[in-house]
């Protein structure tokens, strides 16, 4: 029995005819197979302007409902992109040589191969680690990221909520060299200043990631201004390499004497280091907002 393929490509600069692919298309007269490559996707977003990474995603989103029969719930009209009318054009070899043809917008598909191979998951697999991503694993598809934040907030918090402030907010009042009021995750105090701070370097543009960063560099300053050196703990985890600006901010931050990196699968240090010290609220609780 014979099959087609195809590659669905993102176009990333399409004047110098750059593009990367992104989801791969198995079909034979019975069987039909589609996927993305999500973790492939989230690395672009460092490159791509926001716009077209926010498009980039809802097509692919919307395409991957449409190939697997649910619901396109992303109805957007600025997003809104003729990508077919029914799952049966896109599951014919001439539509699909068709859009290799003539197609010209962010996502395109290459031209149909055929294949003597029927088309099973081994198939696809060898096909997808081939054409688009090495890392795909055929007994699942990939799950959405989890929550760096989430995570810590449920593991954590729920150990030192009787001895730090939670998501407290630092006001210039407290601390007088302080430039604006600054929020983080864990407040405390014993002989010096504690601070725990959850930052995500994967999911953040740089921008953002090293704005963040500046604001608890700004906060350690006005504490030492005024007191001793404290324990400044930043949470976190490697992002992916791919992410270039990102990984070299984490490799920056993990670096710094000042700043002690946790992994936020190792938050069991924090909570041993506020049982030891004897940590208590930074923030008196009968004037916590």
């Amino acid at each position: 029995m014979s099959s087609f393929y195809s590659i669905v490509y993102l176009n990333i600069r399409p004047s110098l005819g750059e593009r990367v692919s992104i989801a791969l298309l198995l079909r034979d007269e019975q069987n039909l197979i589609f996927h993305q490559a999500p973790e492939k996707l989230e690395a672009l977003k460092a490159i791509l302007p926001g716009e077209a990474y926010s498009l980039a995603r809802t097509l692919i989103k919307n395409l991957d409902s449409l190939l697997s029969d649910t619901v396109i719930d992303d109805r957007r009209p600025h997003y809104q992109i003729n990508l077919g009318s029914t799952k049966q054009a896109f599951t014919e070899k001439s539509y699909l040589s068709y859009l290799a043809t003539y197609g010209n917008n962010l996502l395109t598909f290459s031209e149909p191969k055929t294949i003597d191979i029927p088309t099973t998951e081994e198939t696809f697999t060898r096909l997808f680690q081939k054409y688009v991503h090495t890392r795909w694993e055929s007994t699942q598809r990939q799950q959405p990221r989890r929550s760096i934040v989430k995570h810590v907030r449920e593991v954590l918090y729920p150990k030192v909520k009787d001895r730090v402030n939670l998501d407290a907010v630092i006001t210039t009042e407290m601390v007088p060299g302080l430039v604006a009021p600054t929020k983080v995750n864990l407040a405390g105090k014993n002989e010096v200043n504690m601070i725990g701070q959850i930052v995500d370097f994967e999911k953040k543009k740089p921008s953002s990631l090293a704005d963040d960063i500046n604001r608890v560099l700004a906060l350690v300053r006005a504490f030492e201004e005024k007191d001793a050196k404290g324990k400044y703990f930043i949470i976190g985890s490697e992002p992916n390499r791919n992410l270039s600006e990102q990984h070299s901010i984490w490799e920056n931050v993990r670096d710094l004497p000042t700043l002690d990196f946790v992994s936020d699968s190792e938050t069991d240090r924090i909570d041993e280091y506020i049982e030891e010290h004897n940590v208590q609220p930074l923030i008196p609780v009968s004037s916590e907002s």
